[in-house]
């Protein structure tokens, strides 16, 4: 194992969101990190920490996954069908097991969501679930320009709405097969009137 650290804080923390991904915080140890990283545990308890390279790996996953498939949906000139095939295209990258655990952002509420007086991931949490909520909005505003939402009203609360969608996908596709994770998607679009 390599002592000393030639490697970017960037490049540690991408290797170590991967592992954080794959295991867990809790199931993550500091040997586990040492490893994962090719740096001593010295390191990492003398230059960074646990928390430091957790709290990072989960911006990180912010801005290279979350953040850009919600700029491209921003991006779409349609309206529902941005939210199918935004939720189809969850689908196959779940089943193909393109992530190594389901959402990492998801993962890691269920995970610690009776432990953060550790740590403190308010701000990721509203970073993700913000920019989510923010980029279903407009969508759905879109689908109201196109006449495909009649109750303007309600934009906030479908929202939030389709905003646990991502949770129940992340469930579901564990014991659902395609179709009916699909069958699943069209039901809660069709309660968007």
């Amino acid at each position: 194992m390599a002592q000393a650290n030639d490697q970017s804080y960037n490049d540690l923390v991408l290797k170590a969101r991967g592992l954080f991904w794959e295991k867990g915080y809790q199931e993550t140890n500091i040997s586990d990190l040492a490893d994962r990283l090719d740096i001593s545990s010295s390191l990492i308890y003398r230059k960074y920490s646990k928390d430091m390279l957790f709290i990072d790996s989960l911006n990180s996953y912010i801005a290279s996954f979350s953040d850009p498939a919600l700029e491209e949906l921003r991006n779409s000139k349609e309206g529902l069908e941005t939210f199918r095939g935004f939720f189809n295209g969850l689908i196959d990258a779940l089943l193909t097991k393109t992530f190594p655990r389901s959402c990492f952002m998801i993962n890691t509420v269920v995970e610690l969501h009776n432990k953060q007086d550790r740590l403190d991931l308010t701000e990721v949490y509203n970073s993700y679930f913000g920019n989510m909520r923010s980029t279903f909005v407009i969508i759905l505003k879109r689908a109201v320009e196109l006449d495909e939402v009649q109750k303007v009203d309600k934009i906030e609360k479908y929202a939030d709405f389709l905003s646990g969608i991502i949770p129940g996908l992340s469930v579901l596709y564990k014991i659902k097969n395609k179709e009916e994770l699909q069958q699943y998607i069209n039901q809660q679009l069709a309660l968007i009137v």
